[in-house]
């Protein structure tokens, strides 16, 4: 049966060869000025090639005094036109719909000031913003009106409205952030018009027949906030004043679970929402929220929830994604596990990177080629490292031997995957063991070598990627029956009582704390920072924080475990002073320090050349292991 997701579909003037949309997602990879960078075109060029039917070019601010996190493009000016002429131009080969998303920060301006449209701050120790007056709103209006002339002039072949998520035009439709009493506020008449005056400029201005699409909150999920009938009218009315389609999305800064969604929400989570909304209009509509399973998202369209999905992180994951869905190879899709480390970088001001994806950012820069000479490899260890070394190594043409001491492949991805919220990983690791499998690697399950027998298979290159043990510090007590190791409770190997002590509250630490909770434990955590969850990225952070407040968890920050005694562990907070933890086990997740596996391949005399890659160096995160294996590999 063919895919409803590779059917054309026509609207406002505009064919689309298939469903599959790129949604705005910014990415931190502009100019510090605001003008398209040659790592922007490329980043777009890489997933035009790999068959998308529309790109949502991010974010493009049309003020000059608002700034986000990070470098953002921008569209104030008319200086800004040819840069993003040079970034549809390389587009439009590839028969690919292209538009830009329009934006206003608003009260989430990171400098200065910040305005809206009433003066209430986005978060209770946030500035207070500056209310705007008519006049300026009217200014404002005209600043979209110029972002959409210039959009025009550079070749996009449509704009979208960002009217969700909390920025400026969802404060004006939210009754929660607008709270004016003139012709801009009250009741849903006075909150839609300043949008609704967007529109009508633009459509004067830019003209009637150039497409506008507009993306929406469905809801909020906050008090007073949009709920979904109250987007459904919008959205009715929307449709009659002329704009194209419209993007169901969710959420604001209070929510951010529902904007960028961490593993532990479901897949197509918005998809009834837009259902909601494409019941009560006849334009196109576009479902997005977790829709990188092909499956997922063919199902949306086959049962008419909506007309088109938005695959965004799925396709940061994997730029080839539609290619492959064409191709009939959707095992070979690098699957989004929805870590949300792209997120983390670029609300950091740091540039997005990918977990899954060491491509990213790098695009046409790191590339996997054939070897110029074949090798024989050896890779010693099957974890993430190893693992993607592999793969990489094998696709090139070299002849790869893996060798895991363990009897199965995946090493540290086991342990991140063990808690209720992270089971997507395992998704990760089983693509790249059917990658190692179809590239033909040899595989060696519960294997250590020695010097002699791992140079009597005659290897060029030995890549050591032995990973890390847990760090067990010399702690009275520590060697006592009721003492376990995070990760052999998260493997199962070591069982704990009902009242447990986790100690250290880092990603290792609340992995265990939530798994132990799904069990019915009673439990305490100990860390010795001023906070838990140092590492994981801020929207599962906060996220965690209010599962363990919620399960009444007692968080003793800013403590240390001091010694370990028969029925319980004794901490001393940060003045020092003993604090008695009654408990039936202690489960120790104190980090973790390099291998020393393997150590003689490191040694003077030997004869080959060893790259070491991936905890065995320092530990650190499924990225690193990752993002490690796959550049050396690219070169060897």
């Amino acid at each position: 049966m063919s895919l409803k997701l590779l059917e054309p579909i026509a609207f406002s003037g505009l064919r689309v060869k298939n469903r599959i949309v790129m949604p705005p997602m910014g990415m931190g990879y502009a100019h510090e000025d605001g003008t398209v960078s040659d790592r922007v075109i490329r980043y777009y060029l890489r997933r035009a090639q790999g068959g998308v039917g529309m790109i949502v070019v991010e974010n493009c601010i049309v003020d000059p005094n608002v700034v986000g996190v990070g470098p953002e493009l921008r569209i104030h000016d008319d200086r800004y036109i040819e840069g993003l002429r040079r970034l549809v131009r390389a587009l439009k080969p590839y028969d690919v719909v292209v538009g830009l998303q329009l934006n206003h920060m608003g009260r989430q301006t990171t400098l200065g000031t910040p305005i809206a449209p009433s003066p209430i701050p986005i978060s209770p120790k946030g500035p207070i913003p500056r209310v705007l007056t008519p006049d300026e709103i009217r200014f404002v209006v005209s600043e979209f009106v110029d972002g959409a002339w210039r959009a025009r002039e550079a070749g996009f072949d449509f704009v979208e409205l960002h009217a969700a998520h909390g920025y400026l035009i969802c404060e004006f439709l939210s009754p929660a952030s607008n709270r004016r009493e003139d012709e801009y506020g009250g009741s849903l008449d006075g909150r839609l018009r300043f949008l609704l005056e967007i529109i009508a400029g633009i459509k004067e201005r830019v003209g009637a027949d150039f497409p506008i699409q507009v993306r929406l909150s469905g809801q909020e999920y906050v008090p007073d906030g949009l709920t979904l009938a109250e987007t459904r009218e919008i959205a009715r009315r929307l449709e009659q004043v002329g704009i194209s389609s419209i993007s169901v999305s969710a959420g604001n800064w209070q929510t951010l679970h529902y904007i960028m969604a961490p593993m532990f929400m479901p897949k197509g989570y918005l998809v009834e929402d837009a259902a909601a909304i494409k019941a009560v209009v006849r334009i196109p509509v576009i479902a997005v929220g977790r829709l990188h399973d092909v499956e997922v998202a063919e199902r949306v369209l086959q049962e008419g929830k909506a007309d088109l999905v938005a695959v965004g992180r799925g396709l940061i994951a994997d730029p080839e994604w539609a290619k492959k869905v064409m191709e009939h190879r959707r095992e070979d899709i690098r699957p989004c596990i929805s870590c949300n480390y792209c997120v983390d970088f670029v609300s950091r001001a740091l540039e997005a990177r990918c977990t899954v994806n060491a491509e990213l950012g790098e695009e046409f820069l790191f590339e996997i080629r054939p070897a110029r000479q074949r090798k024989r490899i050896l890779v010693i260890g099957g974890g993430p490292a190893g693992l993607e070394a592999a793969r990489v190594a094998a696709e090139r043409g070299h002849e790869v031997w893996l060798f895991e001491k363990e009897k199965r492949l995946g090493g540290k991805l086991h342990v991140s995957a063990a808690a209720p919220s992270k089971k997507e990983i395992h998704r990760f690791t089983d693509y790249l063991i059917r990658q190692i499998e179809k590239h033909r690697v040899r595989v060696e399950l519960g294997v250590t070598l020695g010097r002699e027998e791992l140079l009597g298979m005659h290897p060029d290159v030995v890549v050591l990627a032995t990973g890390s043990v847990p760090t067990i510090p010399p702690l009275p007590g520590a060697d006592l029956p009721m003492v376990a190791i995070a990760e052999d409770v998260l493997l199962e190997r070591a069982s704990v009582g009902h009242r447990v002590v986790i100690v250290g509250g880092g990603g290792t630490g609340c992995d265990v704390a939530e798994y132990l909770l799904a069990r019915g434990r009673e439990i305490v955590i100990l860390e010795l920072l001023s906070h838990i969850g140092r590492g994981i990225e801020a929207i599962t952070r906060r996220w965690l924080y209010y599962e363990f407040k919620r399960a009444g968890v007692p968080l003793l920050t800013r403590h240390r475990i001091a010694r370990i005694e028969e029925g319980r562990a004794v901490a001393l907070d940060e003045r020092d002073r003993e604090v008695i933890l009654p408990c039936d086990s202690v489960v120790l997740a104190m980090g973790y320090r390099p291998s020393d596996d393997m150590a003689f391949c490191l040694e003077e005399d030997f004869p080959v050349p060893v790259y070491r890659i991936g905890d065995c160096v320092r530990p650190g995160t499924i990225l690193d292991a990752v993002a490690q294996g796959a550049h050396l590999a690219a070169k060897l």
